[in-house]
């Protein structure tokens, strides 16, 4: 902890003396000072230094970075962030910070910039350049295409091992990762993979296509992202092979965009489990009308099924009159209901997500969560009954919201559970299917057994 804060302290001392030169105008000293600090401080680093600053200075540092830091530092920056510098640069600027991005970092910084800026930035671009961009924008959104690379290394089956190592030394200033080369024939099909690890340990004259390993796993340009992340952390992959329909090698994805998909997948389903459309910019950029949008129409939806709850109620006047006690445990009621089918309903949809569980697993899920329910329904309505003895002694009370207790357990277990599975068979996302919904199900389903329960206990 104490060097953290050693750190955050110095990174503090950066900023101060990078305000400092800049009111100063003192450019030449500050490019000095930035040449020296970017020896010393990561990318990551760096966007700490810069937060806070206006976009006017921003701008004149970035001006001033080291072409490949600045490249660096620019990717790691927020979509938005990333627009409204590009739209501050000069052109010359800005054709120097394209050149140096990544394919697959420009590919996703054009994926959120109108098409005439777009157009504009292509031209600073090599006609090379401007091809791949062109490629891999016309792959789908949110397809393996849009997230690749074009720049990896390639070997043919028939070179040696001195000779790979030799070709990779070569090549390797232009790519994105050595650790793991491809091995292509001459229609680009992909044969096989070679960790450079496996090349330098073996005899020099060994070929390429003794030492490859044939067993490797692949992704389709169409696959979708999140697949492609869920494939990669399944095998531990720093990166995956992407080929066409004809298994021709057409790019790579890195662990490093897989990260940032994961993310998002993260962030939405954390979203749609709160029934929220999912919000595009940081919260802190995000306007708040565009909040209240997102949020209004489920909100409402959910406000007037709750109304449900009140119907009941009514439905069951005669029933409150005669025992009167019986109001009191409503919020108990309906809020352990509620709780337990938001518990079952996260363990589901996570399962879901990780694939541990799947379609075909629907009644083996009904028949564990039901004895899952039966048990906890068991355990928590003695505590009920205690409870309800201790404030109000009362056996018939007791009896009656103990055994309406234990049931609506049972049926938001079962219905927490299986809600997410339709879901998924339905095409629906099943974070939809958490929080908020359930317990608004719960809420009115528990009102119903627990005034049918009471009626027939108490005999009225």
């Amino acid at each position: 902890m104490v060097w953290k804060e050693k750190t955050d302290r110095r990174l503090y001392d950066v900023r101060d003396k990078i305000k400092e030169l800049l009111h100063l105008k003192d450019f030449r000293s500050l490019k000095r000072y930035l040449t020296l600090v970017c020896e010393k401080y990561s990318p990551v680093d760096m966007i700490r230094v810069i937060s806070g600053m206006d976009t006017v200075q921003i701008v004149m540092i970035f001006r001033l970075f080291p072409k490949d830091y600045a490249a660096d530092v620019f990717t790691l920056l927020e979509k938005d962030e990333q627009k409204l510098l590009i739209q501050s640069m000069a052109e010359q600027n800005v054709a120097a910070l394209m050149k140096e991005l990544e394919p697959d970092e420009r590919t996703d910084l054009f994926e959120e910039l109108p098409a005439g800026m777009i157009k504009k930035l292509l031209l600073y671009l090599t006609p090379e350049e401007r091809k791949i961009a062109n490629e891999l924008l016309n792959y789908p959104e949110d397809s393996a295409g849009r997230l690749m690379t074009p720049e990896y290394v390639d070997l043919k089956a028939n070179m040696t091992a001195d000779g790979a190592i030799e070709h990779i030394r070569k090549t390797a200033p232009d790519k994105e990762t050595i650790y793991t080369s491809y091995v292509i024939d001459e229609r680009r099909k992909l044969l096989g993979i070679v960790p450079l690890k496996d090349l330098l340990l073996s005899r020099p004259e060994t070929e390429v296509k003794e030492i490859m390993n044939i067993n490797f796993i692949s992704v389709n340009t169409l696959d979708d992202q999140e697949d492609v992340a869920r494939t990669m952390q399944k095998y531990d992959l720093l990166a995956v092979p992407v080929v066409d329909s004809e298994k021709r090698l057409v790019g790579i994805i890195t662990i490093d965009d897989v990260v940032d998909v994961i993310e998002e997948e993260n962030t939405e389903d954390v979203q749609r489990m709160a029934l929220l459309e999912p919000i595009e910019l940081p919260y802190l950029h995000t306007n708040p009308f565009v909040l209240v949008k997102k949020r209004i129409i489920w909100l409402a939806l959910l406000m007037i099924l709750e109304s449900a709850t009140s119907f009941v109620m009514q439905s069951f006047q005669d029933t409150i009159r005669s025992a009167v006690a019986l109001s009191f445990f409503v919020p108990m009621m309906i809020d352990t209901g509620g709780n337990v089918g938001t518990q079952s309903s996260t363990i589901i949809i996570r399962s879901l997500a990780t694939r541990d569980v799947k379609i075909k697993d629907f009644f083996n899920v009904v028949l564990r969560e039901s004895l899952s329910a039966a048990l906890l329904g068991f355990l928590l309505s003695l505590i009920a009954f205690a409870r309800v003895m201790l404030t109000t002694p009362n056996l018939v009370l007791a009896m009656s919201i103990s055994l309406s207790l234990a049931i609506v357990i049972f049926l938001a277990d079962v219905i927490g559970a299986t809600l997410p599975i339709f879901a998924k068979v339905m095409k629906i996302d099943p974070a939809v299917m958490a929080g908020p919904i359930i317990t608004t199900i719960v809420d009115i389903g528990g009102m119903l057994v627990y005034f049918i329960v009471a009626t027939k206990i108490f005999n009225i």
